[in-house]
């Protein structure tokens, strides 16, 4: 069976030999998703991650790649291990199956229509929610302005793995918070300060 992973944010570019063995070149013609940066990242020191936003977010053309597993159960447990996600954040779409019979997020409407399109068994993403309000330290809403005083507050690894996943996202990922975050001269600047860095 043919699976099709969709990825759009660390996926790309922060190799992980365990999971980048099962799947090949990234493709940049996937379907478009609403995209921004609202979730927390515990395992990246608090940095800001890119997770799907249907309210919030901007509309962006993501990636895609195909597993060579035989089965999507197969691709699925990859990119749960990858992405450290339970069975309900893994989302999951059978273009020719009425019932999955796995358990998913919710399916935007622009992977069914992509995906009907493709001759894909399955087609796989990531699921993870916006948390900001959960984990942020002053509990308010994600918006710009409290994403930003977020940011200021992390320690300078966390600052520094922000910054690090906000640049190397790739450049079709455009959000409105990206964009005033690159206008910032000391989230530029320390970009410049830990392009060099090892990466850990």
């Amino acid at each position: 069976m043919k699976t099709a992973i969709i990825g759009w944010g660390s996926l790309l570019w922060d190799d992980r030999p365990q999971f980048d063995q099962h799947h090949g070149p990234w493709y940049f013609d996937g379907p478009l998703l609403r995209l921004e940066f609202t979730r927390i990242s515990v395992s990246r020191k608090r940095a800001l991650t890119l997770v799907l936003e249907e309210e919030l977010g901007a509309e962006c053309r993501v990636a895609y790649t195909i597993s060579n597993r035989e089965s999507p159960a197969q691709a699925i447990q990859d990119l749960r291990i990858r992405e450290n996600a339970s069975e309900q954040q893994v989302g999951v779409y059978l273009p020719r199956t009425e019932s999955s019979g796995l358990s998913q997020a919710t399916v935007p409407k622009t992977i069914s229509d992509w995906a009907d399109q493709t001759d894909f068994d399955a087609v796989i993403w990531t699921g993870l929610p916006n948390n900001f309000h959960e984990l942020n330290d002053l509990g308010e809403a994600f918006s710009h302005t409290s994403a930003i005083t977020h940011l200021e507050s992390l320690c300078e690894e966390g600052k520094r793995k922000s910054v690090e996943y906000i640049f190397r996202a790739p450049e079709f990922i455009r959000t409105p918070l990206r964009s005033e975050l690159e206008s910032l001269e000391w989230f530029a600047a320390l970009w410049e300060q830990s392009r060099d860095l090892p990466r850990s």
